[in-house]
């Protein structure tokens, strides 16, 4: 039987029916992709809006059952493929002359210093999505079977946000004010009373409104429960391009993962990602806080230090300041230039 997806049609109730046979023959894994693609038609083609949605969602759920099944199979499959293909390699070492390990004398070794324990690399587990976890509530310690990855618990160190500064030491407020224009500028096009209505492309990572962030916020808020009236599933479906570059269930280390959520007593909650080496958390700023946080860095605690110095300590505090920000800052402070015109602006 040959099915056409013009065929079929959703019925009065909402509900969509699927051919039962394959069409043209096909193999079963492609009429299961199609099918899903004839699902995914007929429901866009539902005039009610509420009936279109619930079949919308329905097909949803079924291309996600699809997705897990499809994954279980793969790696079943790449299972089989390493069993034998270790069974080869042991026939073709044997063939060799290579002596089985079961068939070996054991010899007893000496501990070192560190008991014969080789240093153990700790793992964050993937498996968690809890990006609002209080990481000082109590843990759960039964014992639930082999775990192959150690669990981390969220950081607790203090997050330091930034100040807002209209004078420094031998930095008058004229002088402060010509570099936050200076800077902005040069950054981002965008004159300082500019500055709340400015909204950055979203395809720029590091460069995020107010109005971004707490969108950021709403979504790891809710990514394990849902929200809008969307169950998990459906919110994160929603939400899959912000997953997919943020990465909130996993804590790689070195890698710009771990996003997750902590409560500050005046400053509400606010976006963190955990640090290189995994042990603090570190907090997304909006582009009206990028001034404040470089000239507390580079101003006010560094004294006018070069790039990789005010660099270094701006990567231990906040997330999303790259070079590039760094650079544009150094290269528009009026200290810095001064220096290297011959002027001290009072710095001796």
């Amino acid at each position: 039987m040959t099915s056409n997806p013009e065929s079929i049609e959703p019925e009065d109730n909402g509900l969509i029916y699927l051919p039962e046979e394959s069409y043209d023959d096909a193999p079963p894994d492609e009429f299961r992709s199609h099918g899903l693609k004839l699902l995914v038609s007929a429901a866009g083609r539902i005039k009610d809006k509420a009936n279109r949605e619930l079949a919308l969602l329905t097909a949803l759920r079924s291309c996600r059952e699809e997705l897990e099944a499809a994954k279980f199979e793969s790696e079943a499959a790449d299972k089989r493929l390493e069993e034998v293909k270790n069974v080869y390699d042991l026939a073709t070492r044997v063939l060799a002359g290579y002596t089985p390990f079961e068939q070996r004398t054991v010899k007893k070794k000496t501990p070192g210093i560190d008991g014969g324990q080789a240093a153990k690399r700790i793992k964050i587990k993937r498996e968690s999505t809890d990006l609002t976890a209080d990481p000082t509530a109590d843990v759960d310690t039964t014992d639930h079977g082999p775990k192959n990855e150690e669990e981390v618990p969220l950081p607790t160190n203090p997050i330091i946000l930034p100040q807002q500064y209209t004078e420094a030491k031998n930095m008058p407020p004229e002088l402060v004010a010509e570099h936050k224009e200076a800077f902005y500028q040069k950054l981002l096009h965008c004159s300082v009373s500019d500055l709340p209505s400015y909204i950055p492309p979203h395809t720029s990572a590091n460069l995020k409104s107010k109005t971004q962030l707490a969108e950021w916020i709403y979504i790891a808020r809710n990514w394990n429960t849902g929200a809008d009236g969307m169950d998990a599933g459906a919110f994160r479906a929603k939400y899959k391009t912000w997953y997919s570059r943020m990465k909130p269930v996993t804590v790689n280390l070195g890698r710009r993962t771990g996003i997750h959520l902590r409560t500050l007593p005046d400053d509400g909650t606010v976006l963190c990602r955990h640090s290189k080496d995994g042990s603090k958390s570190i907090v997304y700023l909006d582009v009206e806080r990028l001034f404040d946080a470089l000239f507390e860095i580079h101003s006010v605690e560094l004294g006018h230090r070069g790039r990789d110095a005010t660099k270094n300590l701006a990567d231990e505090r906040y997330a999303n300041i790259p070079d590039a920000q760094v650079r544009h800052f150094i290269e528009t402070c009026p200290v810095c230039l001064g220096k290297k015109k011959g002027d001290s602006f009072g710095i001796l």
